[in-house]
């Protein structure tokens, strides 16, 4: 009786399917590679939180608001379509606020020029209520920033541009914001990139570890930019086109397979 030989091109799906895996570096993958970066671990006072109101500065968008029992001078004093405009989007919040200009000036109705720059929102609201109670008495004010927004990139569910409601977020919650991070983020790396007045900081987070939360980088700053870094796993991957092909030569070997054992099978 004489033994079945079996025939090389069985063989052959099997290494099309391995040679079609796509490998994607995970070098090409990442963001602002290079040697800015620093690791929250590498940096003095890691974890000694300072958390600083924030101050404001040229360009920032300010919603100011004034609260008097005289509607009617009070309403001289309002940005009447801040009033009734839902603020829903950066383009208009844009619309509503006071803009302050290169000097560190806003242009108040029927007061002219106030200097708001460098003051927290505490001061430029003391500020404006000294202003506003010369023309109305028993008034009170409502100061926020506008263009408090950040960026949040990489892997996670919906990268995007978010307007923030709440003067405090962390970085926890800004990945929520987000639709959280994807299974293949790395969230030993979460790049952290911000501005402060001509200088860039980039700074990597990792939001394993819980002492994240006394880092004066736990909380947000209006303009930070969030990139979630992917994992190794994600740099191996199958490519839809190829693996297409495999499965079509599996299928064609198989036929080839049922006829060979049909018509030479002793």
């Amino acid at each position: 009786m004489n033994k079945k030989r079996i025939n090389p091109i069985y063989g052959l799906p099997l290494l099309m399917l391995l040679l079609n895996i796509s490998c994607v570096p995970l070098k090409k993958s990442i963001y602002l590679q290079g040697e800015i970066a620093k690791d929250l671990a590498e940096i003095e006072s890691q974890y000694l939180s300072d958390k600083k109101p924030y101050v404001v500065k040229p360009n920032d968008n300010l919603y100011i608001q004034i609260n008097s029992l005289d509607e009617r001078t009070s309403s001289f004093l309002n940005n009447e379509s801040g009033a009734t405009t839902r603020i829903e989007s950066p383009m208009s919040a844009s619309l509503v606020g006071y803009r302050v200009e290169s000097d560190g000036n806003i242009n108040f109705p029927f007061v002219g020029k106030v200097y708001v720059a460098s003051l927290t929102l505490d001061e430029v609201r003391d500020k404006i209520q000294d202003v506003v109670s010369r023309y109305i008495e028993e008034s009170s004010v409502t100061v926020k920033l506008l263009n408090d927004n950040i960026t949040i990139l990489g892997e996670v569910r919906a990268p995007g541009r978010y307007l923030l409601y709440d003067e405090e977020i962390n970085v926890i919650e800004a990945l929520s914001l987000a639709g959280d991070a994807t299974d293949f983020a790395n969230k030993k790396k979460i790049r952290l990139i911000r501005r402060e007045g001509e200088d860039h900081q980039m700074i990597v987070l990792n939001t394993l570890d819980d002492r994240l939360m006394f880092s004066p980088y736990y909380y947000l700053k209006p303009g930070d930019i969030i990139y979630v870094e992917p994992r190794r796993l994600k740099s191996v991957q199958l490519s839809s086109a190829p693996l297409t092909l495999a499965l079509a030569l599996i299928n064609t070997s198989l036929l080839l397979y049922t006829f060979y054992i049909t018509n030479f099978d002793d």
